[in-house]
C-alpha cells in the first residue's frame, strides 16, 4: 500500500472516483452529440424528401394536365373536321352518324374539363403545400445550423475537458495502493459503478441499507478493508473523531 494510512487511501480513492465519474459523464455526452446533430439532419431530410415527394407529384398532374389539353385540341379538330363532313353528305343517316361522333366528343370533352378543374384546383393546393414547405424547411435549416454549431463547440470544450481530467487522474494515483487501485479498477471495469460507497449514520450511501454493526466497527478501525454486506463495495465510513476530515 502507499504510505498514507488507509483511511488517506480511501479518501484519495473517494476522490478519484468523483474524478472519474465526471470524466464518466464527459464521454457519455461526447458520445450522445453525434446522435443529437443526426437527429437535427434528418428533420431537415424530412422536410426534404416531402419537397421532393410533392413537387414529383405536382410535375405528374402537369404533365397530366398537358396530355388533356392536348386531347381537347384534338378533339376540337374532329369535331370540326365531323362538321365539315356534314356539309357535304346528302343522307340523314350518314349526317346524324357524324352528329353522334360530335356529340360523343362533346361529352368526352365535358367529363375531361371536370378533371381538369380537379387537378387545376390540386395543383394550386400543392403550390401552397410547397411554399410552406419551403419555408419550413429554410427555417429547420437555420435551426440545424445553429445547433450543430453549438454541439460542435460542445464537442471541442468536451474533448478539452477530457484531456485534462486525464491528465489530472494521475495525481491521485501515487497515494492510493497498487492492490486497492487495482482492485478499484478492476470493479469499474467490470460493474461500471462506484468501488467506494460512503457510511453516514450508519447506512450505506450506495445501496441505502443498514451497515451490520459489526462491520462498522472494523470500518472505523481502517485497520483493512470492510465491504458492505449487501452491495460488496468498500466502505468509507465516517471516523470516530470529527476531527479528521471527511469524505
Amino acid at each position: 500500500m502507499a504510505n498514507e494510512s488507509l483511511r488517506q487511501q480511501l479518501a484519495n480513492l473517494y476522490k478519484l472516483q468523483e474524478h472519474d465519474r465526471e470524466l464518466l459523464s464527459y464521454h457519455r455526452r461526447l458520445t450522445e452529440i453525434p446522435k443529437h446533430i443526426e437527429k437535427l439532419e434528418l428533420s431537415v431530410t424530412k422536410f426534404k424528401t416531402d419537397i421532393s415527394t410533392k413537387t414529383d407529384e405536382l410535375t405528374e398532374i402537369e404533365k397530366n394536365l398537358r396530355s388533356m389539353n392536348v386531347e381537347l385540341e384534338s378533339n376540337e379538330e374532329q369535331r370540326e373536321k365531323y362538321r365539315n363532313e356534314q356539309r357535304e353528305v346528302t343522307s340523314n343517316d350518314a349526317y346524324n352518324a357524324l352528329e353522334n361522333q360530335i356529340e360523343f366528343l362533346d361529352q368526352k370533352d365535358l367529363e375531361t374539363e371536370e378533371q381538369i378543374l380537379e387537378l387545376m384546383e390540386k395543383v394550386d393546393s400543392l403550390k401552397v403545400e410547397l411554399d410552406k414547405l419551403s419555408d419550413e424547411v429554410a427555417s429547420e435549416d437555420q435551426i440545424k445550423s445553429k445547433k450543430t454549431a453549438e454541439f460542435r463547440k460542445e464537442q471541442k470544450v468536451l474533448k478539452a475537458d477530457i484531456d485534462l481530467k486525464i491528465k489530472q487522474r494521475s495525481e491521485f494515483l501515487p497515494n492510493i495502493g497498487k492492490s486497492l487501485g487495482n482492485q478499484y479498477q478492476k470493479w469499474i471495469e467490470r460493474n461500471k459503478g462506484d468501488f467506494v460507497a460512503l457510511g453516514k449514520n450508519g447506512t450505506c450511501g450506495s445501496c441505502r441499507l443498514t451497515i451490520q454493526p459489526q462491520s462498522l466497527k472494523e470500518a472505523q478501525k481502517y485497520e483493512k478493508l470492510v465491504y458492505c454486506s449487501n452491495c460488496k463495495r468498500v466502505l468509507y465510513v465516517e471516523p470516530l473523531s470529527n476531527d479528521e476530515p471527511y469524505p
